[in-house]
């Protein structure tokens, strides 16, 4: 099983960024990343007006755009799918990050804005800390201009046969 690493926060505390940072970092040392970002409201993929925006619109129940080095898949569902199914469909990779899912069992790493900022609560599942202030924890925290010591703290622990 792939492993994967939940990054929680309120919004607008800084998530999407940590998360993005992560991957370079961890793509540039040669690891395979797969990210998952739960949109809770929604999202729109497609740009109105587009042929495959205009396919989705006329009722087509996955539209699957292709090109020279990438592929999107959008599709109609009937319920959204539980954490556990996305994560057995994805292949070929060493590790996924989930912005996210904060509900779900699983490491996560709690991003948290300032000191006084409210705290998810995460009891047994936090794995870590990004925080500009320090906070009193039983686990690391990392100033979010630190992240390469963070992405040096998950591949300890996720794969401590490739330090080097």
């Amino acid at each position: 099983m792939i492993p994967s690493i939940g990054f929680v926060g309120y919004s607008n505390s800084g998530k999407t960024t940590v998360v993005a940072a992560l991957i370079k970092i961890l793509s540039q040392k040669g690891y395979r990343v797969a990210a998952i970002k739960h949109a809770s409201h929604g999202y729109d993929l497609d740009v109105p007006g587009k042929d495959s925006w205009q396919h989705f619109q006329a009722g087509a129940q996955k539209v699957i755009v292709v090109g020279p080095d990438a592929m999107s898949v959008h599709q109609h569902l009937e319920r959204e799918p539980l954490l556990a199914e996305i994560l057995a469909t994805i292949e070929n990779v060493d590790l996924i990050l989930i912005e996210g899912y904060k509900n779900e069992p699983g490491p996560k790493v709690e991003i948290v804005r300032e000191k006084e900022s409210p705290r998810v609560g995460l009891k047994g599942n936090l794995l870590a800390v990004v925080s500009d202030s320090p906070i009193p924890e039983e686990v690391p925290c990392f100033p979010s201009d630190q992240l390469d010591e963070l992405a040096e703290f998950l591949i300890a622990n996720y794969f401590p046969d490739d330090r080097g």
